[in-house]
């Protein structure tokens, strides 16, 4: 599972959520709080807000041409910068700034 910050100004809402989804994946469906989707080389990804959080928890599928990973990675990427504020590099920054504090 992932867990990633909002930027200032992006609000951590359900509805920027689902908005997202619908823009970068199409259909997806609702279990309770939780949006899955599946696209792609994403078997299924599991999104969700929580205390101004959104989560993440994907199940990918490995046997897919590299043509359709690829795709999948870029509108993963996108729909998170979209959603949070925070670009691929930044995302990365902070993870590592993280695992460094332990």
């Amino acid at each position: 599972m992932r867990e990633y910050k909002f930027k200032r100004g992006y609000k951590a809402t359900a509805e920027r959520l689902e908005e997202m989804l619908k823009k970068h994946f199409g259909e997806f469906r609702k279990d309770g709080e939780k949006y899955i989707v599946s696209f792609g080389a994403m078997e299924e990804m599991v999104a969700w807000i929580e205390n101004k959080k959104l989560y993440v928890e994907t199940r990918t599928n490995k046997n897919v041409p590299d043509d359709v990973a690829l795709e999948t990675i870029k509108r993963y990427n996108k729909f998170l910068e979209e959603l949070t504020g925070y670009t691929a590099k930044e995302r990365r920054k902070q993870m590592m700034k993280e695992v460094e504090e332990g």
